[in-house]
């Protein structure tokens, strides 16, 4: 399959007194494959303070049901501190999705996180490598 070495950026803010959930973050408008994850936090959260945050970002087919997961970032408590308006880089693993997949941000917070808001981006291409 042809792939482009062109990158799209995709990237969504969360506000607001953010709860452990499941957000549609983009529909794919062709096949592709995510190259990189990242989040960029409103507030410091400092490690070992009892709170954290956890992404799992997820294809959810067609529909946004699935939950096959294709990157993450954070551990939740075991989290090293994220610093306020510092990019956070993410992993990701096998990041294919079809035309038509809703790419999804599974959000967990641990303890009372106060991030006021939280950027949560990747780039995508077209094709597979």
């Amino acid at each position: 399959m042809f792939q482009s070495q062109i990158a799209f950026p995709v990237c969504v803010t969360l506000t607001g007194d953010l709860a452990d959930e499941t957000y549609a973050l983009w529909k794919a408008p062709f096949a592709g494959e995510v190259i990189n994850l990242w989040a960029v936090p409103g507030a410091t959260i400092t490690a070992g303070a009892g709170t954290g945050i956890s992404l799992v970002l997820q294809n959810g087919g067609q529909v946004g049901t699935s939950t096959t997961a294709i990157g993450t970032v954070g551990s939740g408590t075991a989290d090293t501190g994220w610093v306020a308006d510092t990019v956070i880089a993410g992993s990701i693993g096998v990041a294919t999705f079809v035309a038509g997949d809703v790419i999804c941000v599974k959000y967990d917070e641990t303890g009372t996180v106060n991030a006021s808001w939280l950027n949560v981006g990747m780039n995508v291409r077209y094709g597979t490598s």
